[in-house]
């Protein structure tokens, strides 16, 4: 099995190659979206299927088996990450259920009713916090050690992504507002990420927000708008600092990896791009040609993969190796 050999970096994310696929083909007939998680040591990689296929999935990357470590039908997964220490997974439905499994076996452990619809949600980076937001108007943030309610906030808006800064200071969604008599515009909502108090709204000259990213030093916030721009805002007051463009029609995920040196971006077709973050060069893209298909694109904790779902339901893993490392 081929492993990556070092961390990604601007120069050599150009290099980047297919080094694995995880998962057997699965057919449907519908499109499919997956939503890819990595655990905290690289180890482990999850897999929510919101359309298409198996729901649930993850794999222990220590194995060559190609076939999860565990599959479960879960109706209505929407995300799923592992908690720290690897040993238990959260997944969020729909319906905002909130279940925690067993990594090793795949049994059920936990599950708790937040009391609404969940649309996009976002884990904090230790793990106790967990942002909720539903399409049409409500932001929770749930405490998940005590189980409770932690702050909710009504807004009037299509809500699409979101997003909690490293340190927890932030939380970020992206919105879509109704006007009269016209399309909708796209804005951000900037909130206290322990309060919940508004800090900051923000306009674009655009549809939608699609999805936002908080760097990993949390200085500065990323947003894709509808319009095909990723806008680099600063924070708190959410002044534009730069614009670059985006892959397709837009950006529906956006990730950064550890360093904060580069941009993986995945538009709402079968393709993801990595960015230089420094000049806003596409370093590298990719495509399986499948307009029913599309999935985040997510850098492994450690710095040296990056992986994707694949229009068949599998899942590849890139990464540089040293032969091509040489040839550069």
């Amino acid at each position: 099995m081929l492993t990556p050999s070092s961390p990604l970096t601007p120069d050599t994310a150009r290099n980047l190659s297919l080094l694995r696929t995880l998962g057997e083909p699965e057919l449907s007939p519908y499109s499919r979206r997956q939503w890819l998680r990595w655990d905290a040591t690289s180890r482990y990689l999850v897999s929510v299927q919101r359309q298409g296929g198996t729901p649930l999935r993850w794999w222990d990357l220590q194995s060559e088996e190609t076939a999860p470590l565990v599959s479960r039908a879960v109706s209505g997964c929407v995300a799923a990450w592992f908690l720290p220490g690897s040993q238990r997974l959260l997944s969020v439905t729909s319906r905002g259920t909130l279940q925690t499994w067993s990594v090793a076996e795949g049994r059920l452990l936990s599950s708790t009713e937040t009391g609404g619809s969940v649309s996009s949600a976002c884990l904090s980076s230790d793990g106790t916090r967990l942002l909720l937001t539903a399409y049409q108007g409500r932001v929770l943030l749930w405490d998940l050690e005590r189980s409770w309610l932690a702050w909710r906030q009504e807004d009037p808006a299509y809500h699409y992504g979101c997003a909690l800064s490293p340190d927890g200071r932030f939380a970020a969604v992206g919105l879509a507002e109704e006007r009269d008599g016209a399309a909708t515009r796209a804005s951000l909502r900037l909130w206290d990420g322990r309060s919940g108090r508004l800090l900051e709204a923000r306009t674009f000259d655009a549809q939608r927000t699609w999805a936002v990213a908080f760097t990993p030093t949390g200085d500065a916030l990323v947003a894709a708008t509808s319009s095909g721009e990723l806008v680099f805002l600063s924070l708190p007051g959410l002044e534009t600092v730069r614009v670059v463009e985006a892959p397709a029609s837009g950006a529906l995920q956006l990730e950064f990896n550890p360093e904060g040196s580069l941009l993986a971006a995945s538009p709402d077709t079968s393709a993801f791009v990595v960015i230089d973050v420094r000049d806003g060069r596409r370093l590298f893209d990719y495509s399986d040609l499948d307009d029913l298909q599309g999935s985040s694109a997510n850098f492994s904790p450690d710095g040296r993969s990056v992986c994707w779902g694949m229009d068949d339901g599998k899942v590849g893993i890139w990464g540089v190796t040293l032969n091509r490392r040489s040839q550069s």
